[in-house]
């Protein structure tokens, strides 16, 4: 019996920290919206060798609480890690590299269930934009 072990790891290297992208990622990306994320792509160079790099925004002036801020940013980073090896299956064949920007968009405290859905179904959502032939 083979088990098959996916990298589920989140490192640095999958941080978004370049000022340019992220300028870059906000002016002319692509966005993919499931209340209460939404994520902007852009196809771009990165800096690390990587098939894609993500930031993750809560803003303040949504939630104003830096700790309850800074847990939902904990909630979107673990559901996107777990769900990320969709992403790393499809980029991988498309020999492409992406910036990805989750911002998250609501008043309310999520629960870890609800975002993990939220993610799920934008990385879904993403890979069926990509395969659309331009």
């Amino acid at each position: 019996m083979y088990l098959c072990y996916v990298k589920e790891n989140f490192g640095k290297e999958n941080k978004l920290c370049s000022k340019l992208v992220i300028d870059a990622v906000f002016a002319g990306g692509h966005r993919l919206k499931q209340y209460p994320l939404y994520a902007i792509v852009l196809e771009t160079k990165l800096t690390e060798n990587v098939p894609f790099q993500v930031l993750i925004s809560v803003p303040k002036k949504k939630v104003k609480r830096a700790v309850q801020r800074n847990f939902i940013k904990r909630l979107i980073r673990e559901a996107f890690r777990k769900n990320k090896v969709h992403l790393d299956s499809f980029i991988e064949n498309k020999k492409k590299k992406y910036a990805i920007c989750f911002v998250y968009s609501s008043n309310e405290i999520p629960t870890f269930e609800s975002i993990q859905e939220k993610v799920e179904k934008l990385i879904i959502k993403l890979i069926d934009h990509e395969n659309i032939p331009n």
